[in-house]
């Protein structure tokens, strides 16, 4: 994967300046002002990560030339700028920190800021007419007539003025008779003859009248009505015990089929490989779209749903999505297409610039026009295309797509689309850039000439220039753009929320839908967050989004269906095969995960962390172990394990540990790690210890080498989802262990946020600890120790999109176990804050 980081262009003190208007710019102020903050242990915002998990700090400690920041969430990268945005006694501020040191488990030590801002709560700030007549050649609109209360006409003086919003000064008398909103009508300047409607925010004042006050106002074309009603759902498939037990029978269903498929495969009769069905064809720029499509029935004129690409994500990524919206439409007996495809000049198999098609570097040359024109070539392809001849569709948008998709409904001319559903879709792209980036407004300064260059955005970095200035040009970027688009769009709409979405705040959303004819639009708020992919929540709330487009397009709702997960795993590995994969030998990758690259350090980088310490100390307890006992670690790596026994079991256990691993090297270490750790133990505690070279991921036939019931217990901890056949390796632990052994493992989640802990993890080893862990060579070269950290931590993310890896859901876990021959089955979350991965505890039946 390559770095781009360094790449990454920071914001130079002087746009900062033109983005915010009021500055605390004094050093002895600027020291004043942190010390409140810390006082009133005021919470400072950095928008959120690829989980939709915010990041905040708050300061801890004021130094002489350093701030110590107390943070959630916040990678550390020093020499990179890190931007908050806050509010302090009523007032919105903004803050540009720049890291220096990472120390103890959640503690950054930033340098002074050079600034504190004063942010501007508008969209965009507003001039005053009197500077903007001074500074222009043409007049600025200076006049607007409106009808009061009592239905007569009057005419008022403009204080300031901008695209969204103007100050009105107006008797104050007459202002207690204004009915909201008003429509008004400009009647001198650039914009003589324009109405426009405006809805009260605030009243203060005038400066220039006695008597009169000044009405700021947010101002559009597009009139207020009725505001929409939000549907806020408590559970996404209804609430009630039958709903539940519903739940469990179709999972569980679900998932024995899932052992089932797995089964013929470990019996080399594996199923029939699904074909991928890849089209191509081109956008109006002449460019190569590659799509996949999924059917159900005839699809000769069958009703199709197309789903542009997320921001960042791939068609592939989708699969669960269209599986669902397939499986519920097949068990109704209804044909049914569903098209996913890639953007161009992004991620994915459509057309890159050449200039940009090394890895990550695939958005450089990404333009909203662009996905517009995307979406629109592909419903002309389903139109026109002699396989298809597609007359009914469906737009269904993810997260940030809902940009791209609005603009392209609101253009249609043709009556093909019957319906828009937006799943946690962003409503406007000044909002949504703001929360994701830690309160940088690149909108306005866009609009003021400023230049960003690359900037990263939850992952992924884009020229916000070249991406931003074309938004512009095409009126994608402000919330006045949004609704002139959705007062447009005719076909009925559901947007469904997220009621922990980091990204998009609900009263915006519903303003958005509001804009227009309300009477076929829902807004659905349900109790999910940003992220869905493939764990049970994201499974559930697609069966929520696939009800609503078989309303748009079947005028019914649709019974709640689950697709097959095993024939849906069988595909998810057939379409991520048939993309060049990565060469990787994992053999080699594990030996330096374990050992390190340079085979000082490595897996001892997360053991000594917090987040694996409270994992492991879970795990020992769930082991039971007693005196004299037998107990088996497998895959041990560097042997972490032996030594948190030294450490946690009373005195005179006597405790046997074989433990198992494919890398001699790191059984040899784990060795010497316990000789050491067992000089300087103050124990009686012995701890005898073998050691057995052997490859876990058995295949058919092939066993672990080890003898039947001969262990008390075995750990499995952060194993299983590396494995191909994990359920083979749980059968043979019951086999080897005797009756009433007990069983421990672990594994990642699906959907869980791997890099979270590793970046906690490194913002735990300040210099001193590294020193006092790893001793003098591993203190002078963390540096490199933490990059090769990092790299890591994203090639296991990798690794799972690829399907080599797999993280588990609690269910599938317990389920798995089970069918092993274990009982009295319990799962537990842990490791990290929120917990990332999943703690299964059992005992082997007699």
């Amino acid at each position: 994967m390559l770095n781009v980081q360094s790449r990454l262009q920071p914001l130079s003190g002087r746009s900062l300046k033109s983005l915010h208007r009021a500055i605390i710019e004094d050093p002895g102020k600027v020291r004043e002002f942190l010390e409140a903050l810390r006082l009133a242990e005021v919470e400072l915002g950095n928008g959120v990560d690829r989980k939709s998990q915010y990041r905040i700090a708050r300061v801890d400690a004021l130094g002489d030339s350093t701030v110590d920041l107390r943070v959630e969430n916040i990678t550390f990268h020093p020499h990179e700028q890190i931007y908050f945005e806050f509010e302090f006694k009523g007032v919105g501020y903004f803050l540009v920190a720049s890291p220096r040191a990472s120390r103890e488990p959640d503690i950054i030590e930033i340098s002074y800021p050079k600034a504190i801002y004063e942010a501007e709560r508008r969209d965009l700030f507003r001039e005053s007419v009197t500077d903007r007549n001074a500074s222009s050649n043409n007049a600025s609109s200076n006049h607007v007539e409106f009808h009061d209360g009592s239905g007569m006409t009057r005419t008022a003086a403009l204080r300031d003025v901008s695209y969204q919003g103007l100050s009105l000064a107006v008797p104050k008398k007459h202002a207690r008779e204004l009915r909201f909103p008003l429509a008004l009508k400009f009647l001198d300047g650039d914009r003589k003859g324009e109405s426009v409607y405006g809805d009260l925010k605030h009243t203060r004042g005038d400066t220039l009248k006695k008597g009169w006050v000044q009405l700021g106002m947010s101002i559009s074309r597009v009139p207020t009505g009725k505001l929409i009603d939000v549907e806020r759902h408590r559970s996404l498939l209804g609430g009630g015990a039958g709903a539940s037990a519903w739940r469990r029978i179709s999972f569980a269903g679900a998932m024995a089929k899932g052992g089932s498929a797995r089964v013929v495969n470990r019996l080399r009769r594996p199923l029939p490989h699904p074909d991928i069905d890849v089209v191509e064809y081109l956008n109006n720029r002449g460019q190569r779209i590659r799509a996949i499509i999924n059917h159900t029935g005839d699809f000769r004129g069958a009703p199709a749903v197309v789903i542009p690409p997320a921001w960042g994500r791939t068609k592939e990524t989708m699969l669960p999505l269209a599986a669902t919206l397939i499986r519920m439409f097949e068990k109704a007996g209804q044909p049914l297409v569903v098209l996913r495809f890639d953007g161009t000049n992004r991620r994915g198999e459509s057309y890159i610039d050449p200039r940009y098609s090394n890895p990550g570097d695939e958005y450089l040359g990404f333009r909203f026009s662009q996905a517009v024109d995307d979406i629109t070539a592909s419903l002309d392809f389903l139109e026109h295309d002699s396989r298809f001849g597609t007359r009914e569709m469906v737009l269904l948008t993810i997260s940030m797509g809902a940009i791209e998709g609005r603009r392209a409904i609101a253009q249609e001319t043709r009556d093909r689309l019957k319906g828009w559903v937006s799943l946690v879709g962003m409503v406007d792209l000044q909002s949504g850039l703001r929360s994701v980036s830690g309160g940088v407004d690149y909108a306005y300064g866009l609009a003021q000439g400023l230049k960003f260059g690359r900037h990263e955005l939850v992952g992924v970095t884009a020229d916000m220039d070249l991406t931003g200035g074309d938004a512009f040009e095409h009126r994608l970027v402000l919330f006045e753009d949004a609704k002139r688009d959705m007062e447009r769009i005719k076909i009925p709409i559901t947007w469904l929320h997220g009621r922990y979405d980091a990204w998009m705040d609900l009263d915006r959303v519903r303003n958005l839908l509001s804009a227009g004819d309300i009477r076929e639009r829902r807004l659905i708020e349900v109790p999910t967050g940003h992220q869905l992919r493939s764990s049970r929540q994201a499974l559930e709330t697609f069966q929520v989004t696939s009800r609503e487009v078989s309303s748009m397009l079947l005028g019914r709702e649709l019974e709640h269906a689950l697709p097959d997960l095993a024939t849906l795993e069988g595909h998810s590995k057939a379409e991520r095969s048939r993309r060049p994969k990565i060469s990787v030998d994992l053999r080699a990758f594990w030996r330096d995960y374990l050992l390190g690259r340079d085979r000082n350090l490595g897996i001892e980088l997360m053991t000594a962390t917090s987040a694996y310490r409270r994992l492991m100390s879970l795990q020992l307890e769930r082991l039971g172990l007693e005196r004299s006992q037998h107990v088996l670690d497998l895959g041990s790596g560097a042997g972490d394990f032996p030594l948190r026994l030294v450490e946690s079991c009373g005195a005179d256990m006597n405790l046997r540990v074989t433990e198992v691993d494919f890398v001699t090297e790191a059984l040899r270490r784990g060795r010497t790690r316990l000789q050491d750790h067992l000089k300087l133990a103050t124990t009686t505690n012995q701890i005898s210890t073998a050691s057995v070279a052997a490859n876990l991921d058995i295949s058919t036939g092939v066993h672990i080498p080890l003898g039947d019931e001969i262990a008390d217990a075995a750990l499995l901890s952060l194993l299983i989802s590396y494995l191909e056949d994990a359920e083979g390796l749980v059968r043979e632990v019951a086999r080897v262990l005797r009756p009433g052994g007990r069983l421990v493992l672990s594994s990642l989640s699906r959907d869980a946020d791997i890099s979270k802990i590793y970046v906690d993890g490194i913002a735990e080893l300040p210099p001193d600890r590294v020193q006092a862990l790893f001793g003098e060579t591993g203190m002078n070269e963390f540096g490199e120790l933490q990059r090769w950290f990092l790299s890591d931590a994203a090639k296991l993310l990798d690794l799972e999109e690829e399907g080599r890896f797999r993280f588990w859901d609690a269910d599938e876990l317990a389920d798995m176990v089970a069918a092993a021959g274990f009982e009295h089955v319990r799962s537990e979350p842990s490791f990290g804050d929120p917990p990332q991965a999943v703690v299964i505890s059992a005992i082997r039946r007699a």
